[in-house]
């Protein structure tokens, strides 16, 4: 069955191309995730010239820790800008594109069961070291180019639609802040028809407030002025903050109840490859921290502390972990979700975060903190207007990892039907 399968060193070349003119300052990781990132190395001072020069089509992957993490980081670069990669990393590129595709071959890396062929072949030392030539002898299906070439466009139709979604999504959350901005920020929310009528000026409904005349009285406590009826408060006097629960770590299982865990945060959403999952009998009488489509959690604790998610309607109840917590939004959260998830999104809660240790990784931040965390609350017909103009958008922000989430799901089985070409 496997007589198709081919030694992948029969069709690739080890490059050792070095900077030696210091002509590339743009140095690279690969993650875990198999794609090129900024590294986090501190270059001033070194010598460049050692380091390994990558040129577009071209690979290069991490020998080391490999048995540590179970993945071999491993990126093609589609860029025409060449990049230089440390001079631990292996790069190679592909003999021939006519009996190998270089897409192809890097689908066949993506695969979880080339991992864990990886990682069965790593040496014994402490970092689980994977060579040059482990990688050489392993093999993959080496069907005709032609099909090679279905299976990689197959692939990057779905690829190229989760990019679209996920822009589509960014742009979706940039115009909440410019909206946010204008509104609760800068003070130019529209006039309403009742308030422009109470000042006796009809024609200045839907005008801007504040560049209309619109009435500021002064906060003590902000040392600047606001408009007339707004108040330096507090979140929990629009949300308050809903703890998880201590799950205890035996009672993680393959499926079942999912949890949402302080790993679970991505880009403002939950992902959902991250979930853990208990038993349903361990949330029976554990309402209180299940979340819904259109709720907003936030993580409470290191590195990822302040992050915030969008749940999406890819289930129809979620937990929330300990260090996690809940933005109580009540019954229907996208009827009053948009004001808060803008709110979260701004510097200025951001910046409150910081003030407690928000990039160190012992850092923790309780329900208490966050619910006592300053927000100028405006009057309610302001907020409840924002909430229906933008509330429209959370719901297709949901919409667009909702997409991601399934299509990624088709993303894998694309890549797992490669081992039966």
């Amino acid at each position: 069955m496997r007589s198709h399968y081919k030694r992948i060193g029969d069709y690739v070349t080890q490059i050792k191309l070095k900077n030696t003119d210091d002509a590339i300052s743009n140095l690279k990781g690969i993650n875990i995730n198999k794609h090129f990132m900024p590294s986090v190395a501190n270059i001033n001072g070194t010598d460049l010239s050692k380091y390994r020069v990558v040129k577009k089509n071209q690979f290069a992957f991490n020998p080391m820790h490999v048995g540590r993490d179970e993945v071999l980081p491993i990126s093609m670069l589609d860029d025409e800008n060449p990049i230089i990669v440390s001079p631990a990393y292996v790069v190679f590129e592909v003999n021939d594109e006519k009996e190998l595709l270089s897409e192809y071959l890097m689908m066949w890396c993506r695969r979880s069961e080339f991992d864990r062929n990886a990682w069965f072949m790593t040496d014994n030392s402490v970092r689980g070291g994977f060579s040059w030539a482990d990688f050489c002898d392993m093999k993959l299906p080496m069907p005709l180019i032609e099909k090679q070439c279905e299976i990689v466009r197959e692939y990057n139709v779905v690829n190229d639609r989760i990019l679209l979604n996920e822009q589509f999504k960014q742009k979706l959350n940039d115009k909440t802040q410019i909206i946010y901005k204008h509104w609760f920020l800068d003070f130019e929310f529209p006039i309403s028809k009742e308030y422009a009528k109470s000042i006796g000026k009809p024609e200045l409904e839907g005008k801007p407030y504040k560049s209309s005349g619109g009435e500021m009285g002064y906060c003590e406590k902000l040392q600047e002025d606001v408009p007339e009826k707004w108040y330096l408060s507090n979140i929990k006097a629009y949300s308050k903050v809903i703890s998880g629960f201590a799950f205890k770590s035996a009672w993680w299982s393959n499926s079942g109840s999912p949890v949402i865990k302080i790993g679970s945060f991505n880009n403002n959403t939950v992902n959902y490859s991250t979930l853990a999952y208990v038993d349903p009998s361990r949330v029976v009488g554990k309402e209180k921290i299940s979340c819904k489509a259109g709720d907003i959690v936030v993580a409470m604790t290191g590195f990822t502390m302040g992050k915030i998610g969008l749940v999406p309607p890819v289930y129809d109840y979620l937990y929330i972990n300990q260090r996690v917590g809940k933005f109580d939004l009540g019954h229907n959260p996208f009827e009053r979700g948009a004001f808060l998830y803008s709110y979260l999104l701004n510097p200025q809660f951001k910046e409150q975060m910081a003030s407690i240790g928000g990039d160190s990784r012992q850092a923790n931040v309780s329900g208490d903190e966050i619910d006592n965390f300053s927000l100028l609350m405006p009057s309610e017909f302001v907020v409840d207007q924002f909430n229906q103009l933008m509330s429209s958008c959370l719901k297709l922000i949901v919409e667009k990892v909702y997409q991601n989430h399934h299509l990624t799901k088709l993303s894998k089985i694309i890549l797992q039907k490669m081992s039966k070409v």
